[in-house]
């Protein structure tokens, strides 16, 4: 940099962004250097992904239980005789990526963790610490209030007409998507949280925007739910709504 053509403000801003480098010799890492650590981050991961997978074969049946109670006496079928074992492999996948999701996030931060500012590792911090947790609270709930309530309306409003013998397939991927949407609409804190540290919003704005997020919320709930009730949909909303509040309120505490 040349100092005889630089404003004061620049060298000071130039020497905070070199100090928070400062002792991290992989901030100065070559190109051909950072490919060969990207590849052994990505090695890492499929080798996290093997290992979890296999793990998870051991436990499918359970889970594969624990997904199917929620539909109480529905009979499950398929229609070849392929399906339950390609049902059983996607379940074990999708348990597998759950499970080293933190291990995961973990490789990309020490990965771009070189080219972060302190300010920036701050930032990222708490998307480590607070997303898996949020994203499995998300799951928690869509399992335990959620599920019940829709597949309840399902199941009654059936009775009498035909007999309800339910895909599995569909049901397991209905199911999932259910759990997925969930996990991340839970994300909603986070994401909130982080763009107060980007100094983007802060409690204030987001108080006076209240109305509009819960306009957000309802559209949201309306669509991630597949029953044509209300009541589904208002699970989701005071979900969503409590998330959005209780941002407010860690954005007041710990944020901007």
């Amino acid at each position: 940099m040349d100092l005889g053509n630089s404003s004061p403000q620049d060298f000071d801003r130039t020497n905070v962004y070199e100090s928070s480098f400062e002792g991290d010799p992989r901030a100065y890492m070559s190109v051909i250097d950072h490919l060969d650590e990207l590849r052994s981050r990505i090695i890492k991961v499929l080798i996290y992904v093997t290992v979890s997978f296999l793990v998870s074969l051991f436990f499918t049946k359970q889970v594969l239980k624990l997904l199917e109670a929620p539909a109480g006496n529905i009979t499950f079928q398929s229609l070849s005789i392929e399906e339950p074992l390609f049902v059983f492999f996607k379940v074990a996948f999708y348990l597998a990526i759950i499970i080293i999701a933190p291990l995961i996030l973990g490789e990309i931060y020490f990965f771009v963790k070189p080219g972060l500012t302190a300010h920036e590792r701050k930032m990222v911090l708490p998307l480590l610490v607070g997303s898996p947790l949020l994203f499995y609270a998300g799951v928690v709930f869509a399992y335990t209030c959620l599920l019940p309530a829709m597949l309840h309306f399902f199941l009654n409003f059936g009775q009498g007409i035909c007999p309800v013998n339910q895909r599995l397939d569909f049901y397991i991927s209905l199911v999932t998507s259910i759990l997925l949407y969930m996990g991340l609409c839970f994300q909603l804190p986070i994401v909130l949280f982080m763009l107060s540290l980007a100094k983007i919003v802060n409690s204030t704005m987001l108080i006076k925007v209240w109305r509009y997020a819960v306009f957000g919320a309802t559209v949201v709930s309306a669509i991630i739910t597949p029953d044509p009730t209300a009541f589904s949909m208002l699970i989701v909303l005071a979900a969503l709504v409590s998330l959005y509040f209780f941002s407010i309120l860690l954005i007041k505490l710990f944020g901007n």
